[in-house]
C-alpha cells in the first residue's frame, strides 16, 4: 500500500473526528456565560491539539492538518472569544512541536482566525440564513490565506511546498469548510428551535400557572379536563387533580348533548364566546364567561379555554336595565315636557312633549329645528342657549320662554335644560312645564289686585270727601261773598282790585285740591317710570292737609334736598304713604278725640346707601297709642283691621305692603305702645325695572 495514501486516509479521519466533535459541541453546548465561552474554547483547542497530532508531513518539521478549517469556523460561528482561546491553546502546542515550520503554522493559526472574525462581521450571511457560495469562499478565502502562509518559509522550501499542496489544498479544504460550515450552521439552527420551543413552554407554563384567571385545557372529543391552573382551583373549590379527573359536564349545568355541540362549535372556531353556569366544590352555581378557542398539543385538537366569573357583571347589567327602565318610564309618564335636542334639532320626546306642541306623533317633530317652535321674541335666547350647550357644555338654568304649538298657538313655558350625550353626539336634555293656565291665573290675580287697589283709594276718597268738601267750601263762600262786594261796587262804578284778586286765589285752592283728588282717584295703568319723590310726597300731602286741618293735627314735612329720581309707580307709592298718613291719623284722632299739644304727625325722607346701592326711606310718625302687642303680627295680613268695620275695610297695609315688595323695598314699623308708632318704607332708587318694559 502506498505510505502516501495512508496518509491521506489517516488525515481524512482526523477531518470526520473533527466533524463530529463539532457537530456534538455545538449541539450540547448552550448560553453565553463565561464559564460556556471558557469551556467552549478549551475544547475546540483540544480538538486542535487532537488534529495536529495526526498531521500529513511533508518534509521534516513541515506538516499539514484541518486545524485551519477548525479555527476559521470557530471564528465564524463562535465568537471571538472562544476563538481567542482555541487558537491559543492551538498556537502554543504548535510551538512545543517545533519543527522548521513551527511560526508559519503559528501564522495560519492566527491569520484563520482573523480571517474568520472579519468574514462574520463583513460577510456571513444575515438572518441565520445559510449559502453555499458563500461558506466555498470564505473556504477558498482562508486558504490562500494559508497558502500566503507558506511564503515565510525559505524561498526553495517555500516553492516546493506550494508546488506540492497548492492544487489538493485548494480542491479538498474548501469543499471540507463547506460541509462542516452546513453541519455547523444546521445545528444551530436546531439548537436554536430547541431553545425557542423551550422558552414558549416555560411561558406557556408561567402564563398558565401563574395567571390570575382560570384556565383550563379541555379534550371537545371526551368532555374531560386535561389540565387546569391554580386559579381554577381557587374558583372552583376542587384540587388541580381533582378537576383532570371530572369533565366539563361535571361543571356545566346544562346538557350533555348541548355541551359537546358547544364544545364543536368552539373546535371548529364557529364560536369562541360563551356564557353558561358553573357549579362549584360548594354547591354554589356561579355565572361565567368562557373564550375557549382550538389548540394542538401532542398533534391532538384540544380547546384552551379562559374562564370569567362575570357574576358582578350581570347584576350590574341588570340593575343598569332596571335603572334605564325606569328612567323611560319616569320620562314617559312625565307630566312635564322632556325631550333631547342634538345639532338644534328635536331628537327624542315624550308624551308630554307632544302635548305641549300639539303634535299627535313623534315624527311630527322628531329632526324639527327648535328655533322653529319658538316665538320670535326668544328665538335669539334659544339659539344662545344651544350654543351653550352643545358647544361649552354649560347647563342652562330654568327660566320662561314663549313656544309655539304646531298650530301656532303660544304657549307660555318654564324650561331648563343640561348637556347630554345621545347617541355618541352632545346633545341636551331639556325640561319644560306649560305654565299657560298658571300665567292666566296670574294675570287674573293682577287685575284682581288692582281692583282691590282701587277699591281701597275709594276707600280712601270715602276718607278724604268730607275735608275736600268742608275745603272746597270754605272758598266758594269767599268767592260768592267776594262777587258780591263786586256787585255791589258796581253800582259805584268803580272796579274792586283786591276782590277780583281774591276771587282768583280762592279758585286756584278749589282747582289745584279738585287736581290732586283726580290724580288720586284715577284708575292706575301698569306702567312705571320715574319719577320725582317731592311731586309724590306733596301731592299726597296736599290731600291729607284738606282732612287733617279740623282735625287740629300738627303735621310736620321734613325732606332731604337734591333727592334723585327714583323708578316706580308714583300712584302706588303714593296710594302708599296716603294709608299711612289716614292711619297715622285715625290713630292720633282715637288717643286724642280734641286739641292736644301732642297731637302730632310727621313725615320725613332721607336718602341713604348701604350695599352699593342708593335708597330712600320715607318715615311716617305719630304719637298716637302704637300697637298692641298682639297684633303686630297680624296687621299686614290681608282684611285685618282694629277699627270698626264702617271705618275700616283691613285692606290698606296689605296692599300697601305688596306695592312695596313689588318695587323691590321694604315696608317695616317700629311702635311704644301709648306713646307712638313709626312706619318706614325703604325704596331702591333703581329697582332694577326697564323702564321700556309694560309691566313688571
Amino acid at each position: 500500500m502506498n505510505p502516501d495514501l495512508l496518509l491521506q486516509i489517516i488525515y481524512n479521519s482526523a477531518v470526520l473526528l473533527t466533524i463530529s466533535l463539532i457537530y456534538e459541541i455545538s449541539f450540547s453546548a448552550t448560553g453565553k456565560s463565561k464559564l460556556h465561552i471558557l469551556v467552549s474554547g478549551a475544547i475546540l483547542g483540544l480538538i486542535g491539539i487532537i488534529i495536529m497530532s495526526i498531521p500529513f508531513e511533508l518534509q521534516e518539521g513541515i506538516i499539514f492538518d484541518t486545524r485551519s478549517i477548525l479555527v476559521g469556523l470557530t471564528a465564524l460561528y463562535f465568537g471571538l472569544p472562544t476563538t481567542l482561546i482555541a487558537a491559543a491553546m492551538m498556537a502554543g502546542y504548535r510551538f512545543f512541536i517545533g519543527g522548521a515550520a513551527a511560526l508559519t503554522g503559528i501564522l495560519v493559526i492566527s491569520l484563520s482566525a482573523v480571517l474568520g472574525t472579519l468574514w462574520k462581521k463583513h460577510f456571513a450571511p444575515k438572518a441565520n440564513a445559510f449559502s453555499w457560495k458563500n461558506a466555498f469562499a470564505f473556504g477558498m478565502t482562508l486558504h490562500i490565506g494559508m497558502l500566503l502562509c507558506m511564503l515565510t518559509l525559505p524561498g526553495e522550501t517555500a516553492v516546493a511546498v506550494l508546488k506540492a499542496i497548492t492544487f489538493p489544498v485548494l480542491l479538498i479544504y474548501p469543499l471540507t469548510t463547506v460541509l462542516l460550515s452546513r453541519l455547523i450552521h444546521d445545528q444551530k439552527q436546531q439548537k436554536s428551535s430547541i431553545s425557542l420551543i423551550k422558552e414558549a413552554e416555560e411561558k406557556y407554563k408561567s402564563l398558565f400557572n401563574n395567571h390570575h384567571t382560570v384556565m383550563m385545557i379541555v379534550d371537545p372529543e371526551t368532555g374531560s379536563i386535561v389540565d387546569a391552573n391554580p386559579a381554577a382551583e381557587t374558583f372552583y373549590g376542587w384540587p388541580i387533580e381533582t378537576l383532570k379527573t371530572m369533565k366539563v359536564s361535571d361543571l356545566n349545568t346544562l346538557p350533555m348533548e348541548e355541551i359537546k355541540l358547544q364544545m364543536e362549535k368552539a373546535k371548529n372556531n364557529k364560536r369562541n364566546s360563551f356564557i353558561f353556569k358553573h357549579r362549584k366544590a360548594s354547591g354554589d352555581l356561579a355565572d361565567v364567561e368562557i373564550y375557549s378557542g382550538a389548540i394542538q398539543i401532542q398533534g391532538k385538537t384540544l380547546l384552551y379555554s379562559i374562564v370569567h366569573d362575570i357574576g358582578d357583571r350581570l347584576r350590574a347589567e341588570a340593575e343598569l336595565m332596571d335603572s334605564v327602565e325606569r328612567f323611560r318610564l319616569l320620562v314617559e309618564s312625565s307630566p312635564d315636557a322632556i325631550f333631547i335636542q342634538t345639532h338644534g334639532c328635536f331628537t327624542y320626546v315624550n308624551e308630554a312633549t307632544l302635548k305641549l306642541f300639539g303634535a299627535k306623533t313623534p315624527d311630527e317633530l322628531i329632526g324639527r329645528q327648535i328655533v322653529d317652535q319658538v316665538h320670535e321674541d326668544y328665538r335669539d335666547t334659544v339659539k344662545q342657549s344651544i350654543h351653550e350647550l352643545n358647544v361649552l357644555q354649560r347647563a342652562v338654568p330654568m327660566r320662561e320662554e314663549v313656544l309655539l304649538k304646531l298650530d301656532g298657538t303660544l304657549a307660555h313655558s318654564e324650561i331648563a335644560s343640561v348637556p347630554v350625550k345621545y347617541n355618541n353626539t352632545i346633545g341636551a336634555i331639556v325640561f319644560a312645564r306649560d305654565i299657560s293656565e298658571r300665567k292666566a291665573h296670574e294675570m287674573k290675580r293682577i287685575e284682581i289686585e288692582s281692583q282691590l287697589r282701587q277699591q281701597q283709594k275709594l276707600e280712601a276718597i270715602g276718607t278724604l270727601a268730607g275735608g275736600v268738601a268742608h275745603e272746597i267750601n270754605n272758598p266758594i263762600n269767599g268767592i260768592i261773598n267776594y262777587a258780591q262786594l263786586i256787585s255791589e261796587e258796581m253800582e259805584t262804578l268803580s272796579v274792586p282790585t283786591e276782590y277780583a284778586k281774591e276771587i282768583i286765589h280762592e279758585s286756584k285752592r278749589i282747582s289745584e285740591i279738585v287736581r290732586n283728588l283726580l290724580q288720586f282717584s284715577r284708575y292706575e295703568k301698569q306702567s312705571h317710570s320715574y319719577a320725582s319723590p317731592y311731586d309724590i310726597i306733596n301731592h299726597t300731602a296736599s290731600l291729607i292737609k284738606t282732612v287733617i286741618r279740623k282735625d287740629q293735627i300738627k303735621f310736620y314735612i321734613e325732606l332731604d334736598e337734591h333727592m334723585p329720581d327714583l323708578k316706580c309707580r308714583s300712584q302706588q307709592i303714593q296710594q302708599v304713604i296716603m294709608n299711612l298718613l289716614t292711619n297715622a291719623r285715625d290713630a292720633l284722632n282715637e288717643k286724642y278725640p280734641g286739641f292736644h299739644e301732642d297731637k302730632i304727625m310727621r313725615l320725613t325722607c332721607r336718602q341713604n346707601e348701604h350695599d352699593g346701592r342708593r335708597w330712600l326711606r320715607l318715615t311716617v310718625e305719630d304719637h298716637g297709642g302704637g300697637i298692641p302687642q298682639e297684633v303686630q303680627s297680624k296687621i299686614f295680613e290681608p282684611f285685618f283691621s282694629t277699627k270698626p268695620k264702617d271705618i275700616g275695610t283691613g285692606l290698606g297695609l296689605s296692599i300697601s305692603y305688596g306695592i312695596v315688595k313689588e318695587h323691590h323695598g321694604d315696608l317695616s314699623f317700629d311702635t311704644e305702645q301709648g306713646k307712638m308708632t313709626r312706619f318706614m318704607l325703604d325704596l331702591p332708587v333703581d329697582n332694577g325695572w326697564n323702564i321700556n318694559d309694560k309691566e313688571q
